[in-house]
């Protein structure tokens, strides 16, 4: 369990580090803005990760809700912070802003389909041993 923790967090880090490049490339400047940005995408992703992990160990059969419920608040969180950030400023700030949120997302996504996996397994191997 904890080396899927580490490779979704590798992929994390994978694209900032591929994102970063990219801006540095094209000289778009705002790097404070970028920098800041990513750091509170880092501590929404790891919440999200801990909070599943957490629920996966108490409550295994709610690891679904737990998500569409963090889903919700990181969403909300991060149409708050956008206007702190003053991310309107930076040239196609849609791309560059949504788009990680997005990918950020699909490896949430695809964390929590591991647990439920995961989960599912564990259910089918108690209901084979009470048969």
């Amino acid at each position: 369990m904890l080396k899927s923790n580490i490779l979704y967090i590798i992929l994390y880090f994978l694209l900032f580090f591929v994102h970063f490049a990219i801006w540095q490339v094209l000289e778009i400047g705002f790097e404070t803005t970028f920098v800041k940005y990513y750091l509170f995408l880092t501590l929404l992703f790891i919440m999200v990760l801990t909070i599943l992990s957490i629920i996966k160990k108490i409550y295994p059969e709610y690891i679904g809700f737990a998500f569409m419920g963090l889903v919700m608040f990181k969403l909300m969180i991060m149409f708050l912070i956008m206007k702190k950030l003053n991310l309107g400023e930076v040239p196609n700030y849609k791309f560059h802003f949504i788009i990680p949120y997005l990918l950020s997302l699909i490896l949430e996504t695809l964390y929590s389909v591991k647990l439920l996996q995961i989960n599912e397994t564990a259910d089918s191997r108690k209901d084979e041993k009470n048969q």
